[in-house]
């Protein structure tokens, strides 16, 4: 796969970019431990840590601490999280009608 269409398929999945850095949506096994091909099994929002974004590893690991332990019908389940070398990821269940924030404003 050429890099234009890496960008392009990066593009098209991009839900929207906060503080810890950009949401994209993707899909994983019912299970939840492997990715799968887009549009089959469970949807996800990934939260990518953006470097030089307003939030850091001190409050990624906040939410990893609280919201793996948190479960309540308003919020959404942290599925899981990567760590590796200075790469972060957030795996949250995706929101099928847009952020709080849309729903709220």
């Amino acid at each position: 796969m050429s890099p234009s269409q890496q960008q392009g398929i990066l593009d098209s999945s991009l839900l929207g970019q906060g503080g810890f850095g950009c949401v994209f949506k993707g899909w994983i096994n019912e299970n939840g431990i492997a990715p799968v091909k887009a549009g089959t099994g469970l949807s996800v929002a990934v939260k990518t840590l953006d470097h030089d974004g307003l939030q850091g590893h001190k409050e990624g690991l906040a939410e990893v601490t609280y919201l793996g332990d948190l479960l309540h019908p308003n919020l959404v389940k942290l599925i899981g999280y990567c760590t590796e070398e200075d790469q972060r990821l957030l795996v949250y269940e995706l929101m099928p009608q847009g952020s709080l924030e849309n729903h709220l404003f």
